[in-house]
């Protein structure tokens, strides 16, 4: 059933990651900008020291990004194991400022052997069309020029490789086995970063949805004029105009806009995104009561993208002949997958399920 809903699809063949690269780019979420940044960390604190019997201590650091045009200063909060160990690291761009919140279990985290570091996305730049907040105005000195310049998620994603450049720089890291995760809008975000930026050897993307982690040809979840949920029906998700004809349009390049009406690329879809990954690692969380996201699109998205690891002769998604219910995981792949049993939330069901993937796959 699900490789007969797959083909119904239509979705253009997988083509090189350098012409992936570039559609996705161009079509939908712009040019990243070029790296002319020098970067310093400042005012480094100690927060907590008594997690895990006191070897995981909360710290945070400033961040200042520098170009010609100016300088933008962030924190970034470290959770960190006090040993000489070499650790996998997650980096997190979170929906939230507060430290701990919903989305960031701390206490439970310090327990695992990941260091990880978080940094909240509007301190980046805000999430709305005003690119004069943040590194914004360093990168567009004079506001967006050009069609095909990035949006707020390129934005997003170029300092999560700054973040990474930094992260680099500490003692303890494992570069062979970092990971860019995030929730939602910052589930695209994610999913962009590690299309671009190979350093990253693990991506896991959160609920990411339409024009993140599930492909826009087809679509089930969004509620009736009544308000109920229509599994099975056409065209109920998330939909590329709902994304492109209101604020969130600035997430994504001008571009973007034209392929509204068709709800899709006529010669790209979000598989590109994810199959560009490959031969790293990337494990995507489909919630069970998520109908936005489009849960259905997201599994045939994986499939449709495990083809590139296969093209590679590696293992791809793992074989399942039925869509996923909450609590399913499908991790022994390159492409991971899971159903959290959950709304649309980065819940700690969702983080359990990201490391172990994680150690599935570590690299030696």
């Amino acid at each position: 059933m699900l490789n007969q809903d797959l083909l119904e699809r239509n979705l253009p063949p997988l083509l090189s990651r350098e012409e992936m690269l570039e559609i996705m780019q161009r079509e939908e979420y712009g040019y990243l900008p070029k790296n002319d940044f020098e970067w310093s960390v400042s005012n480094e604190k100690i927060i907590e020291r008594r997690f895990s019997k006191g070897n995981v201590f909360l710290s945070s650091v400033d961040l200042t990004l520098i170009n010609k045009n100016g300088s933008h200063t962030f924190p970034v909060y470290r959770l960190l194991h006090q040993d000489d160990k070499k650790r996998p690291v997650i980096i997190c761009i979170n929906i939230d400022k507060q430290v701990p919140d919903k989305y960031f279990p701390i206490e439970e985290l310090a327990e695992q052997e990941f260091d990880i570091i978080t940094y909240c996305y509007t301190d980046i730049t805000s999430d709305d069309p005003d690119f004069s907040t943040g590194i914004a105005p360093l990168i567009f000195p004079n506001g967006r020029q050009n069609e095909t310049d990035c949006g707020k998620i390129g934005l997003w994603a170029f300092a999560n490789m700054r973040v990474l450049d930094y992260v680099l720089t500490l003692p303890n890291t494992d570069s062979k086995n970092v990971a860019i995760l995030g929730h939602s809008r910052l589930g695209k975000t994610a999913l962009f970063t590690g299309m671009m930026d190979e350093r990253f050897s693990f991506v896991l993307s959160n609920n990411a949805g339409c024009s993140g982690d599930a492909i826009a040809r087809g679509g089930s979840g969004l509620p009736d004029e009544n308000s109920n949920y229509k599994v099975e029906q056409e065209f109920r998700g998330e939909i590329i105009s709902n994304l492109t004809s209101i604020w969130a349009a600035c997430w994504f390049c001008e571009n973007y806009k034209k392929h509204g009406e068709l709800n899709y690329g006529d010669n790209f879809d979000q598989h590109f995104v994810l199959a560009s990954i490959a031969p790293r690692k990337i494990c995507v969380n489909a919630a069970e009561l998520d109908y936005w996201a489009d849960q259905k699109s997201q599994q045939l998205c994986c499939m449709a993208a495990a083809k590139a690891w296969e093209n590679m002769g590696l293992d791809g998604m793992q074989e399942c002949d039925h869509y996923l219910t909450g609590g399913e995981k499908l991790l022994d792949g390159n492409v991971g997958l899971f159903m959290a049993p959950t709304m649309h939330f980065l819940s700690r069901h969702a983080w359990i399920n990201y490391m172990e993937f994680m150690r599935k796959h570590l690299n030696k």
